[in-house]
């Protein structure tokens, strides 16, 4: 017999002595095992499927409560129309009627009738007095009755008690699944035991004639194996295989020549990667500073216009090119220029955020890919403008080349993309243009490839240089608009901040506001607003015709959530002597979202200088109960959008109405912005508004033209 084939028996007797009587056993104890197992398995399911069952629609009623308390919420803020209001509840009503037949169903069962037949009847009994409730919730909502808060409030108490019962017939349920799946698995525990010892004897025996025969080539075959198994993975490091030589050291004939093979074979993998290596670096990386070159760039943006593609978000491809580099390359050799370019490369990586990618070009050109900035244009120009200002920034410091200091420029071209709309080569084309256009307009240049985003860039980054100095030079005026009560007659007034540029003539509040609170700028420009204000609601109380006047000043959530902004409020009015029982502070929605519990605290404090509270814009935002009800409030303002059309269109009749009555529930006074006709005016007072905002009685003017229009008769209502 040939050595390779006596080998082979030699290790495949063994095996086949004990594999052979296992597998019998093996056979022998599965099919005991099953027959038992699928009895068990049976009980099982049907536990199971009851469980399954009271999760599902105890789930189902969950979400139905949820979609009954959100339709109502939106009901009652009349953010859902007529038509609306009846689909859902048509929809609600449908769901409450197959939920109940399942809990019928369910509660008539043998099996929930012998683990607790009163937790079933209670069960039914609760979800039937739920419905009800819920109907006349429903009921009251489409009505516009007050009492559908209520009727839901007395649902929760029906629905928490279905649930209760619910959850003890589910916990009953399964601790009888649990106690059965206990027997079960005990009896099959016994059985299994038990073949297994009997197995293990005989295995034992057929096992230990085995080792013997096999010991003799274990050894040596689990070194081979290790060997081969190192050899077959697609790892980093190649094994080192020292037993696999002393192994080809020590025997002769199969095994030294299996050894000798193994040896070769790692000798031309490590050959083969080396080599494999080398080809990758020198494709794919600069050698000079080892950053990716230009071909594995291009696969680099090709990759992030499928991510930018995916993501609906904007991407950056800048170009960075040294200033004069010939000249510097020229005045300090080739040599020292190469260095300059290592360190350049070095300071690019130590800015190198996630999702950004870095690579040299040619000479002494860079490109640096930005992934996901932003899915608005515009904030995506910004946040590529703001890294280009890094770059510059980092290169532009000096360097240390040959014991002497080097100085240089870098100007650089931005282009940027969204999805696949672009070819790769394009791109590159784009950002090189741009880079050529902003060395054209001097050393250190910046420029986009889109004249659009670029001129929009530049008009924003000169209107906040406008808004700094401003805020400096204190450029800004307050004017003021009337309030008035149902009567007509002046009882306080609205601050409102002007800007009238020396260049640009009058500035919209709409433009450089929102820029302030992007910027930060409206923390100084509220600032001063609120001293302006309080200055002059102290002057108007020098006078007799001006004295009763509620002076309203809005405040920012930037800026009402500054530290020292209670100890600001108390300052300025202790400077100005304005009395703070005759200051209003307006806050909008967004100044309560996500920091209820530190608003609430600084609004008491506040209160406690005497100082009034009003909800701007409301209905506008996120306005909810659950929170609103906990503000110290004196006032809502009911925004002019569902003003401007309330006489003519039915969905801002109900949203006015609707914020009316909630003001006049949670005992606040209401204010209409935008009041402009005589058809506003007669129709929200019909509806019984407390106060008045809008052209139709006063303009923004000037503190004295203020003075004067407190001193006209007020209008009449017709």
């Amino acid at each position: 017999m040939k050595p390779s084939k006596s080998l082979f028996m030699v290790f495949l007797l063994p095996m086949l002595i004990v594999v052979l009587p296992a597998v019998l056993l093996l056979v022998l104890a599965t099919q005991v095992l099953q027959d038992q197992s699928l009895q068990n398995h049976q009980l099982q399911s049907n536990d199971l499927d009851t469980l399954m069952q009271m999760a599902t629609f105890d789930r189902q009623l969950s979400d139905l409560h949820q979609r009954v308390t959100e339709v109502l919420s939106q009901a009652t803020d009349t953010n859902l129309s007529a038509m609306q209001r009846y689909s859902e509840y048509g929809i609600i009503n449908l769901e409450l009627s197959r939920i109940g037949q399942s809990i019928d169903q369910l509660a008539a069962s043998p099996l929930i009738y012998d683990l607790s037949q009163e937790s079933a009847d209670t069960l039914q009994r609760a979800f039937f007095d739920y419905r009800r409730f819920v109907d006349m919730a429903n009921e009251a909502a489409t009505l516009n009755q007050g009492d559908a808060g209520y009727y839901l409030r007395e649902a929760q108490q029906y629905f928490t008690t279905f649930n209760l019962f619910s959850q003890q017939i589910f916990e009953a349920l399964t601790q009888r699944a649990s106690d059965r799946h206990g027997e079960s698995y005990q009896a099959l525990t016994h059985e299994r035991n038990s073949i297994l010892w009997t197995g293990i004897g005989l295995f034992s025996l057929l096992l230990g004639a085995a080792m013997i025969a096999a010991w003799r080539i274990n050894q040596r075959l689990v070194i081979v194996g290790d060997a081969i198994l190192a050899l077959s993975k697609r790892s980093d490091q190649l094994p080192d295989m020292q037993a696999v030589k002393r192994l080809s050291q020590q025997h002769s004939g199969t095994l030294q020549r299996i050894s000798a093979s193994l040896l070769a074979l790692r000798d031309s993998e490590h050959q083969r990667r080396h080599a494999e290596q080398q080809v990758h670096q020198l494709a794919y990386y600069d050698s000079l500073t080892e950053l990716p070159n230009w071909r594995l760039m291009r696969e680099h943006l090709q990759h992030s216009l499928e991510t930018n593609a995916q993501t609906g978000t904007y991407g950056s491809l800048i170009y960075v090119d040294v200033d004069e580099f010939k000249r510097i390359n020229d005045g300090i050799g080739h040599r020292a220029g190469d260095e300059l370019i290592k360190q350049m490369a070095k300071r690019l990586e130590t800015l190198q955020p996630e999702g950004c990618t870095i690579g040299r070009l040619s000479g002494d050109e860079f490109a640096i890919i930005v992934d996901g900035l932003d899915e608005d244009q515009l904030k995506a120009a910004e946040k590529a403008e703001f890294f280009a200002q890094q770059v510059s920034h980092t290169l532009t410091q000096p360097y240390c080349l040959e014991g002497r200091q080097q100085f240089l420029n870098v100007s650089q071209g931005l282009v940027l993309f969204k999805g696949l709309e672009e070819s790769i080569d394009s791109l590159f084309q784009y950002a090189n243009s741009a880079v050529h256009l902003a060395k054209r307009g001097g050393q250190n240049g910046l420029r986009f490839y889109d004249p659009e985003v670029q001129a929009q860039l530049e008009s924003r980054t000169e209107l906040e240089r406008d808004l700094r100095l401003a805020i400096e030079q204190k450029a800004f005026v307050l004017v003021y608009q009337m309030q008035v009560d149902n009567q007509g007659r002046s009882i306080g007034a609205e601050a409102l901040i002007r800007w009238q540029h020396p260049e640009r003539g009058f500035v919209s509040p709409g433009m450089f506001i929102p820029l302030a609170e992007e910027t930060g700028l409206i923390v100084p420009i509220g600032s001063w607003v609120l001293h302006a204000a309080c200055e002059q609601l102290a002057a108007w109380q020098a006078t007799e015709h001006t004295r009763h006047l509620v002076l309203a000043v809005n405040v920012s959530a930037k800026q009402f959530q500054q530290p020292g902004f209670v100890d600001e409020v108390a300052t300025a009015l202790k400077l100005s002597g304005a009395p703070a029982h005759r200051l209003k502070l307006e806050l909008t929605e967004s100044t309560v979202i996500g920091k209820v519990e530190d608003t609430i605290d600084r609004m008491h404090q506040l209160k406690a200088l005497g100082i009034s509270f009003a909800m701007d814009d409301f209905g506008t935002g996120y306005s909810s109960l659950q929170y609103l009800k906990r503000l110290p409030l004196d006032q809502i303002k009911i925004d002019q959008s569902f003003v401007r059309d309330v006489h003519q269109d039915a969905d801002d009749m109900a949203i006015v109405e609707t914020i009316i009555a909630m003001g006049r529930s949670l005992g606040l006074d209401v204010i209409a912005e935008g009041v402009e006709t005589i058809e506003h005016w007669r129709y929200l007072n019909a509806h019984q508004c407390h106060a008045y905002q809008g052209y139709y009685f006063c303009k923004p003017v000037a503190p004295e033209e203020m003075a004067k229009h407190c001193l006209a008769p007020p209008p009449v209502l017709a």
